[in-house]
This record gives C-alpha cells, sequence and structure tokens, in this order.
C-alpha cells in the first residue's frame, strides 16, 4: 500500500460482520473462511504487495516494495525465488505475453519512476523509454494489465510531512510504447481490475471507496468514473488496496488494516464473503490474486510497514508481511467453484532488449 497512514495503536477486533457498514447479499454472510501461510521470505517482506499468477512459469509472482525485492513462488515445491533489486522501489509486476516471452523468465515491473522489465534468469532491469515525470516526493505503486496487453500504473504522492496527497496520477503504457496520463488527483492508486463486460474497476486507496470507469478495449480510454463500493474506513473495515476479478465477476479486496480479504458485487456493492488473515498475520493486508493450475486458490500478500521486523514477535504478529493461502478445498466452503480469470499479460516486442526495437498495436497479436 505504502499509504504512510501511521499505524493503529490499538488494533481493533475483526469487524462483526453483523455491523458492516456494507449491504450484505440477503442480510447473512456465510462464516469467514481462514487463509493458512503459503510461505515466509526471510527477512518478511516491510510492504508485501503485487499478488499475480504467471501462467507461463505456474509460479506466483509478488513483491516487496520496501525492501525492492521480487519473489517467484512454486507451490509444487514450496521453493522460493527471492530477487533483490538495487533501490528505488519496485512496486508492481505482470507476465508477458507467449508471444514476448514464452518462458516465463522475463516480467513486466513498475520502479519508482516508471515502467521497466525484469529477466529472473540474467538479472538485468531494462527501463523502458517514455516514462512521465514524477515529483522527489512520488513513486509508483500498483499497477495491472488490461485486456488488450497495455500496462497501467498510477503513483503515490505525498507532502513534506509524508502523508499522502492527491497529487499523484495513472497512467496507460500503450501498445506503441506511448505512456498516457489517464486520471490525475490521485493520492494512493492502487487496485486494478477489468470484467468481461467492458468494465474497470480502479481504487485511489485515500478516497476509501472503488469505483468503476466505462473502458474501451480498442483504444483504452475511460470515462464515467463513479463509486461502486464504498463504506470503507481504516479503523474498522480497513481501506481498500488491491483487489483481482473471479470468474463469476465478484471483485475480491484486500483490506488494509482490516485483517481480510472481502469478496464484492461490484454490481450492487454487496459484500458476499470474507477471508480472514491469522492474527499472527497482522492487519495489513494488501493484495489477492488466484493462482494454480486451474485458477482456484486464492494467494494472499501482508506487510508491517511502519514496524521494524525486530518488533513484530512483541507485537503478536511474527507472520506480518507473509504470504498467505486459501486452497480451493476451503474456498468451495463458500458455494459453487469459485475460481480466478487468468491474468491479462503484457505485450511488450523486444522486451528484455536494452531498448526494445518492435511496438504493435495489431489485434491479430495473441494478447491474453
Amino acid at each position: 500500500m505504502g499509504a504512510a497512514l501511521g499505524q493503529a495503536s490499538d488494533e481493533p477486533e475483526l469487524e462483526n460482520s453483523s455491523a458492516s457498514p456494507f449491504r450484505i447479499k440477503d442480510g447473512v454472510l456465510p462464516p469467514p473462511i481462514m487463509a493458512e501461510v503459503a510461505c515466509e521470505p526471510q527477512p518478511l517482506p516491510e510492504l508485501g504487495e503485487g499478488a499475480i499468477w504467471d501462467e507461463r512459469s505456474q509460479k506466483l509472482l509478488f513483491l516487496d516494495i520496501m525492501g525492492s525485492r521480487l519473489f517467484r513462488f512454486d507451490p509444487m515445491d514450496g521453493s522460493l525465488e527471492d530477487h533483490p533489486l538495487a533501490p528505488p522501489a519496485v512496486s508492481s509486476v505482470v507476465p508477458l505475453s507467449d508471444s514476448c516471452d514464452r518462458t516465463g523468465d522475463i516480467v513486466g515491473i513498475t520502479l519508482k519512476e516508471g515502467f521497466a522489465t525484469y529477466n529472473f534468469k540474467t538479472k538485468q532491469v531494462v527501463k523502458l523509454p517514455n516514462n512521465p515525470t514524477v515529483a522527489d516526493r512520488e513513486r509508483f505503486n500498483d499497477g495491472k494489465v488490461d485486456t488488450m496487453g497495455r500496462y497501467w500504473a498510477g503513483t503515490i504522492a505525498r507532502d513534506s510531512n509524508n502523508n499522502p496527497v492527491h497529487e499523484g496520477a495513472l497512467y496507460r503504457r500503450d501498445l506503441d510504447g506511448s505512456v498516457v496520463k489517464v486520471l490525475k488527483g490521485v493520492a494512493i492508486s492502487n487496485g486494478l481490475s477489468w470484467d468481461k463486460d467492458g468494465t474497470m474497476y480502479f481504487t485511489d486507496t485515500l478516497t476509501g471507496k472503488i469505483d468503476r470507469l466505462t473502458y474501451d478495449d480498442k483504444t483504452g480510454e475511460v470515462k464515467d468514473r463513479t463509486p461502486c463500493i464504498e463504506g470503507f474506513n481504516f479503523e474498522t473495515t480497513g481501506l481498500p488496496d488491491g483487489h483481482c476479478i473471479d470468474s463469476e465477476g465478484m471483485l475480491w479486496v484486500a483490506c488494509f488494516n482490516g485483517g481480510m480479504v472481502r469478496r464484492f458485487n461490484p454490481k450492487t456493492g454487496e459484500v458476499v464473503a470474507e477471508v480472514h488473515i491469522p492474527a499472527e498475520g497482522g492487519r495489513q493486508v494488501t493484495s489477492c490474486a488466484f493462482g494454480g493450475d486451474d485458477l482456484s486458490d486464492l494467494y494472499i500478500t501482508t506487510a508491517h510497514e511502519f514496524m521494524p521486523a525486530s518488533e513484530l514477535a512483541k507485537e503478536g504478529i511474527p507472520r506480518a508481511g507473509a504470504l498467505f493461502r486459501v486452497p480451493s478445498k476451503k474456498l468451495k466452503e463458500l458455494g459453487g467453484n469459485v475460481s480466478g480469470t487468468a491474468a491479462f499479460r503484457w505485450f511488450l516486442p523486444g522486451a528484455g532488449q536494452q531498448t526494445p526495437t518492435c511496438f504493435c498495436a495489431s489485434a491479430s497479436c495473441d494478447i491474453q
């Protein structure tokens, strides 16, 4: 999240669903599901973020913004790759389309100043041209790829007291390599998701709501920004951070300082289910993504922002920063066959070269 919102001194108990400020489908929520630890990078990430499943490698990608570390987790054998990147922060990671890299070795990333690629084999970072100018107290944050292979990412902006202010922006890197400012006046750019019906969901965390926008897949243009999920509060529910969409069009939202992921119907604004993080994982829940060979496991990143790792055990949250998982068997307790949708992948010809030499907007390319 990187919100510099401060750490609650007296952490409230997990919210009772019956007192939820959100509308509840039929007035009753199913019992919450408890996540379990998937892996614990050492040292634990201060700001775990950016969970996304890479179908090419069949591994989960995630990162530590504050530690500038990129991770690949293999659920088949439990192995974890830890790739330290030179500061400043790495803030998002996305897979590439098969036509650009079938191996899974190259991924897209955002650094403090914009878009880049990383090669897991060679450990090479390539910064891309046309990145926007960011202010001294501004950095890139969360990012994802849209339905046509464009990479979207926004920024966090802070004042001289390190408080977030509405001076950041949301950007889109188009297929021709140009970078367009889509939204301005953003404080903490976070969750991005796209539905099959031409809807984009976007979170500016500081506003305490999730917005829907009409999205044109041919041009990437958006319009008609309106709130679709409201009622978030830092002290009680937590604020909306990263999110992902499932096969039924439901939106799974990580709640920073809420200790959980909530499943919402974005058409009605109703909350329909909750996944809780064990108390030892803390309350800073930052992102979520479906993974596994059938996309039926839910992965969740956590953080301990503003708290040194040496203090975690004393504060009763020794696993804050770990990666958590809800296996498909547990998710089925919600009823039906809950599963995710495949992550859209970045179309970047020439990926991994010092300067990508080819950009193409052809609709015939195999963008996923």
